[in-house]
């Protein structure tokens, strides 16, 4: 398809020889400018796919201004036709986003070349604009327009269960349970969307304040032990003594434990086994062989189906799930180990993974952690991205 193109170049010879090239490799050349004005009036007549701009043009307003025009008005990109290389002239040219330079006296090659990127990175540009677009819209419906009436449908599901409105039989608490249930999961996977997208686009805040982690560990573990109670999975823990308190967003890190926890429920046998672990080098050894903080360590071990070796590099990827006979069989969109990941990360840690097929997996994370009993206060508390 040929692409149209100005040119801005008040040189003539310049121009046409230019122009004779371009056209030669199929591109259509709407108009050859001397200056701003004429290029403006053209610009608008005939929405061209690319600016070919000199900087140095006739008249009071030059390349560099008549880029900042095009650049606020039109969504069209520049190529700057240059014979300056000056530091200020080149940094007033970057100040207008342009898709490319070409330096007089330039190679043909030179010159098609850089069209050729400049209209490719516009063009993925446009493409990643659009996905960005999309993905907010989809946002903004999953958030409101399905969040909304799920929480109705609980809360009512809620309300028959405890028969608020009446007594029920045993089939309905049943069909009801299963509404309920149902209707958790869904919630669960409309907020994990929302999280992971926002973490994405780096406009996830997290609340810091100092937190006791050993105390943390022991809330999760509570609440899995109801979770794991009718698979009747044995739930131990080895949490250490003398935990230092450590600043962190509790509720993330609750989240990312809560996720590992159920994860382990979810693909652990029954009459399993789950250990949580809670440990923190010693310190005083670590800070005199290194020169960072000391590292604690959170560790969640199953003895469930395992991963394959080969399976480990990707599963803390987006929507990506081990496909094995026994994990199929359980609902998720393969988001829930990217989300702790990318939380463990945004507090400076890491998460580490080691497993075998039919035997178990461990999932470690490591956090940086600073003593805080002598000099911090609970009142700490601040917004990060």
């Amino acid at each position: 398809m040929s692409i149209p193109v100005i040119i801005v170049e008040d040189e003539r010879l310049v121009a046409q020889d230019i122009a004779q090239i371009l056209r030669d490799e199929g591109y259509t050349i709407c108009a050859i400018a001397v200056d701003a004005q004429t290029a403006i009036q053209k610009i608008l007549e005939y929405s061209p796919k690319l600016v070919l701009l000199d900087i140095r043009i006739k008249g009071d307003i030059d390349g560099i201004k008549l880029a900042q025009f095009i650049q606020s008005f039109c969504d069209i990109p520049v190529v700057y036709l240059t014979a300056f290389s000056d530091a200020e002239t080149l940094k007033r040219a970057q100040s207008t986003n342009p898709m490319g330079y070409v330096v007089k006296p330039f190679r043909q090659e030179q010159l098609l070349s850089t069209l050729a990127i400049a209209l490719t990175t516009h063009r993925a540009q446009n493409d990643e604009q659009k996905e960005t677009t999309l993905k907010e819209k989809l946002l903004s419906v999953v958030s409101h327009e399905l969040r909304t009436p799920l929480n109705a449908i609980l809360g009512f599901s809620d309300c028959l269960k405890e028969e608020v409105f009446g007594s029920i039989n045993p089939k309905q608490l049943e069909a009801i349970q299963v509404i309920n249930s149902s209707g958790d999961h869904l919630l669960n996977l409309v907020n994990n969307m929302i999280d992971l997208s926002m973490l994405e686009a780096g406009e996830f805040k997290l609340t810091i304040e100092p937190m006791s982690l050993a105390s943390l560990c022991q809330t999760c573990l509570g609440c899995v032990a109801k979770i794991a109670a009718p698979k009747r999975i044995k739930i131990e823990s080895k949490i250490q003594e003398g935990i230092p308190s450590m600043i962190l967003d509790e509720r993330r890190i609750f989240q990312a434990l809560m996720h590992l926890l159920n994860n382990a429920v979810k693909f652990t046998p029954e009459n399993g086994h789950i250990i949580l672990e809670l440990t923190c080098e010693n310190q005083r050894e670590y800070q005199r062989e290194s020169n960072f903080t000391t590292p604690v360590r959170i560790s969640v071990t199953d003895s469930g189906i395992g991963i394959a070796k080969e399976d480990l590099h990707r599963i803390f990827q987006p929507f990506k799930q081990v496909d094995t006979g026994y994990s199929r069989k359980y609902d998720g969109m393969g988001l829930g180990l990217t989300f702790v990941k990318k939380i463990i990360e945004l507090h400076g840690g890491s998460i580490e993974a080691t497993s075998e097929l039919g035997v178990g997996s461990r999932f470690t994370i490591i956090l940086p952690c600073n003593d805080l009993s002598s000099n911090q206060t609970s009142e700490l508390s601040f917004t990060a991205h």
